[in-house]
């Protein structure tokens, strides 16, 4: 039998339905995050130095930001080319790469490992052996002569954009994406990772 006189037991508070709202989506720079800003820092400040260190120019003296289809002397010398899309292709692959072999590292250090990455790419692509090593003749038009310092600092930022884009996406997706952008290049420029790497190796 039920004591009456016994009072009630307090409602439970009920969760609320709606998330509370937040400042930012972004993870904040916490701890790890510090850490990871700082490398992302003095690697571009370090790729800025080598940059100058080799006399490379500035941009193109051309008011272009963009190298059109038809006039690939521009390519590596305006801020974006069509070989920026293998830089975003590069940045994609290598943040589900690396989010697969560690995925507890957080936000800003899956970032830091791309811009270091593609700092290090980008000063090993610009040193005269390696230029060398490419193997294109003296009246090739495609032929890579070194990076101008605006469009070695946007390879590395459009790298950080196609690791940013890539973070939501299923691995066999970039995967997919990255060989149509590679056929893609290579039918529209006669060039990309595969040609380039036979040239350098194999030519």
């Amino acid at each position: 039998m039920k004591d009456e006189n016994r009072s009630a037991a307090p409602p439970l508070l009920e969760r609320s339905a709606t998330p509370p709202l937040v400042a930012s989506t972004l993870p904040r720079l916490r701890g790890r995050g510090r850490q990871a800003a700082l490398f992302i820092v003095l690697a571009l400040a370090a790729k800025l130095a080598f940059l100058a260190i080799l006399q490379r120019p500035l941009g193109c003296d051309c008011n272009q930001i963009w190298a059109l289809p038809g006039d690939v002397r521009l390519n590596s010398r305006t801020v974006l080319d069509p070989y920026s899309l293998l830089h975003m292709i590069f940045g994609a692959v290598l943040v589900r790469l690396v989010r697969w072999k560690r995925p507890d590292w957080p936000f800003w250090t899956l970032m830091a490992a791309v811009i270091v990455s593609s700092t290090l790419w980008e000063m090993v692509e610009n040193l005269p052996f390696s230029i060398e090593m490419f193997g294109y003749s003296a009246g090739d038009p495609l032929a890579y002569h070194g990076d101008s310092i605006a469009n070695s600092m946007a390879d590395t930022l459009v790298a950080a954009l196609g690791a940013l884009l890539a973070l939501p996406l299923a691995g066999w997706l970039v995967a997919a994406i990255a060989i149509a952008a590679e056929l893609l290049l290579s039918f529209w420029m006669g060039d990309g990772f595969g040609i380039t790497l036979w040239r350098a190796f194999l030519g």
